[in-house]
Order: C-alpha cells, then sequence, then structure tokens
C-alpha cells in the first residue's frame, strides 16, 4: 500500500517485530526533512513565475501597460524561493524510489528552470528588457515541463492523461490502457479474474502513488501481480498461504498512528472488507489467474464481493 515516506525508505519496523526489518537510509535525517519541504514550497514559485509572465503579455496591451508595475518586487521573492525549492527538491530525491529517467528529467529541468529565474532577475534589474522577457518565457515554458515530470513522479506518469477525453490522448499520442471488465460487463461473474478485478483495483487506489511505475518506495511495486509477488529491497511483502506472516497484511492492521502503517494518515485507506478481501486472496495462494468460481469463496466473502459490486450475494 502507499508507504510511508519516513516507513519503508528510512526506518525500520519495531524491535519486537525481526521478520519485517527494513533497511535505513544513510541520508542524515536533518536532509531528508529539509527535501520535505519541497512539495510544500514548489507551488509559490511555480504560482509567481505563471502570474509574472501572464502579467508581462498583458501590459504588452496600451491599456494595461503598467500591469507588470510589480514585476520587480515578485522577482525579488520568486527568485531565492525558486533556488531554495530547487534544493529542496535535490535533498528530496535522496530518498530514493523514484523512476531513474523520470527523476533525472525533472531534476535538470528544475535547475534550469531556477537559472532562467535568476538570469530574468538580473536582466530585469539591469534594464535589458528584451533579455529579460525572453529568459522569463523560456522560464515559462520549461516549468510546464518541470511541473508536469514533477506530477508524474508524485502521481503516476498518466496523471495529467488518464482521464483525458480520447481526441485528447490521440493528439498525444497515449495508448489507452488496457481494462479490466467491470463486474457488471462481464457475462459470468464467476470467471472475473480475482486478482485483476478485486485485488489489483484496491492496490491501485491506495499503493500507486508511492509503489507504481514512477516511484517505488524501497524498490516494492504494487501494480502488478509480478511486482507483488516480487517484493522490495527488503525482500517479500506477500506470503502465499500465509496472510498472518505477510508484511503487507501486517501493515495494513498497524495502529493508524505509527510511524510504520501503511498507508500513512492522511492518505486513502483501505476499507476492513477490502482488508478482509486481500487476506482472503493471500490465504488461498496469492495466484493471478484464478477466478472467483475457481477460489470458492466461503460465505462471509461472498457477501463482501456482493456488498462491493452490487451483485446478489448467492452469485459466486
Amino acid at each position: 500500500m502507499v508507504a510511508a515516506e519516513n516507513a519503508l525508505d528510512s526506518t525500520c519496523f519495531r524491535a519486537n517485530n525481526p521478520k519485517l526489518n527494513f533497511t535505513v537510509n544513510q541520508t542524515p535525517e536533518i536532509l531528508l526533512f529539509a527535501g520535505r519541504l519541497h512539495p510544500l514550497l514548489v507551488h509559490l514559485p511555480i504560482g509567481m513565475i505563471i502570474v509574472l509572465a501572464l502579467l508581462e503579455m498583458i501590459a504588452w496591451l496600451p491599456r494595461y501597460q503598467n500591469a507588470n508595475a510589480s514585476a520587480g518586487f515578485i522577482l525579488l521573492v520568486a527568485t531565492p524561493l525558486t533556488v531554495v525549492t530547487v534544493v529542496c527538491g535535490w535533498l528530496l530525491s535522496l530518498g530514493g524510489g523514484y523512476d531513474e529517467s523520470t527523476l533525472a528529467w525533472h531534476k535538470w529541468l528544475g535547475i534550469v528552470t531556477a537559472v532562467g529565474t535568476v538570469t530574468a532577475a538580473v536582466c530585469y534589474r539591469t534594464g535589458r528588457r528584451a533579455a529579460y522577457h525572453a529568459s522569463l518565457f523560456a522560464t515559462f515554458v520549461v516549468l510546464g515541463a518541470t511541473g508536469h515530470l514533477g506530477g508524474s513522479l508524485t502521481h503516476g506518469s498518466d496523471y495529467l492523461t488518464r482521464y483525458a477525453p480520447g481526441f485528447v490522448k490521440k493528439i498525444l499520442g497515449v495508448t489507452p490502457a488496457e481494462k479490466i471488465p467491470a463486474p457488471t460487463a462481464v457475462k459470468d461473474f464467476q470467471q472475473l479474474p480475482v486478482f485483476a478485478g478485486v485485488i489489483l483495483p484496491v492496490m491501485e487506489h491506495t499503493c500507486s502513488n508511492c509503489h507504481g511505475v514512477a516511484k517505488a518506495k524501497a524498490a516494492l511495486r504494487l501494480d502488478s501481480f509480478a511486482a507483488v509477488l516480487k517484493g522490495g529491497e527488503n525482500g517479500a511483502v506477500v506470503k502465499p498461504g500465509d496472510a498472518a506472516g505477510s508484511a503487507l497484511v501486517q501493515r495494513l492492521l498497524l495502529p493508524l498512528d505509527s510511524d510504520d502503517h501503511m498507508p500513512p494518515a492522511g492518505k486513502p485507506q483501505p476499507t476492513a472488507d477490502e482488508i478482509a478481501l486481500l487476506k482472503w486472496w493471500i490465504v488461498t495462494g496469492a495466484v493471478e489467474n484464478k477466478t472467483i468460481a475457481e477460489l470458492q469463496p466461503p460465505a462471509d466473502i461472498r457477501q463482501l464481493l456482493a456488498h462491493r459490486f452490487d451483485i446478489p450475494a448467492t452469485v459466486p
């Protein structure tokens, strides 16, 4: 599930849980703390650069030629803030768990954004208006790409395009993801694969932000069957046939205020029914292609499935 960033990658389980120890991140905690200011700070310089670019464009209209009167003040605040935000972003990346290619592009474009902002500020102060406008609008363009990559690292590579209209996806060259048929679209509900139709949707909702393609804390991905069974840098998190002995379930059942609970407080939490379904899947062997009919769910699980998919409890 979505791991508390101070759990999977930088802390260990309690001493009385020796089977579930996780590797401690060697980066000094003060640097990791500073890095986590990045999400808090990043929206401020983004907003300031966007507003400044818009004011400069509006100022080209004779009627609003004084719209950019506050440009100097905005640059005075935005320039150091941009540099600090980039530094915090670099410190945040030391925690690991991100797609290396996306992270590298995001990091370098972030540096270019900071350099562009500093350049714009210097040109403005020295009265070189043409150079100021050129550097500002170039930074504005780079900022868009930087922000998109940042969103991809946090929410997944398809965050922006996932729900885009078909024509937008076509323009962007995005291939629609293969969809799992909804239970109501399956002629024989008993043939619905348990992992793909029941378990994976739960993990996609509560796990993929921190354990997906773009971000895999502790090298753990939970966005496919193979990845779930593989586990992370600290070993397997699912023990087929043994739900109680699976780290994934153990973490879910920790108190919400525990540092080792996952998902962390403030993140979408799986319901008790979803945890019960996950435990049932593990107990039955944690297999990929077994259908509901093949796993022969007991009465309590049939009730959970009926409630989840709004079907008669007697169907499975």
